[in-house]
């Protein structure tokens, strides 16, 4: 993703979060249309998570490389996500 589009991807979060608010601050947090703007903002945060995840990953795998001679060891998930 480039940097307009992770630009537009956090409007996007931005407006949902307002639009998320103004419904709660109208019908209370049980209703049904403020759950469903609830999951659409979780979806688009997701995405931005995963956006980012990506390029750690694949920032991380060319750091194995550069620093093993083009071998890439096998780390435990544990090391991975400590790194994160």
């Amino acid at each position: 993703m480039n940097r307009d589009e992770t630009l537009t991807l956090i409007q996007q979060m931005e407006h949902a979060r307002q639009h998320l608010h103004e419904l709660y601050e109208e019908y209370g947090f049980g209703h049904a249309c403020v759950l469903e703007q609830s999951m659409l903002l979780d979806e688009l945060i997701n995405q931005y998570n995963r956006m980012f995840q990506t390029k750690k990953q694949s920032h991380y795998v060319l750091g194995q490389i550069i620093d093993n001679d083009d071998v890439i060891s096998s780390p435990s998930p544990h090391s991975f996500y400590a790194e994160l």
